[in-house]
């Protein structure tokens, strides 16, 4: 694995589908193997909801719930 990202996260549901969509896009253009460490740090908004769909979606996501 080339690169770790780690994104902290409070309420951010509204920006995490075009974050993880640049951050793939800018990994593949660049060809680099990656993991990106989603950390929610009690969000009240539907955040948590969100990183675990996308973990469907994007499998180098990895999630902690604080």
């Amino acid at each position: 694995m080339d690169i770790s990202i780690v994104v902290p996260l409070y309420n951010e549901e509204e920006s995490l589908n075009e974050l993880l969509a640049w951050i793939k896009q800018v990994m593949d253009q660049h060809k680099r193997s990656y993991e990106i460490v989603m950390v929610d740090d009690g969000s009240k908004d539907s955040s948590w909801k969100i990183v675990h769909d996308l973990k469907k979606k994007y499998p180098e996501i990895k999630g902690i719930k604080f």
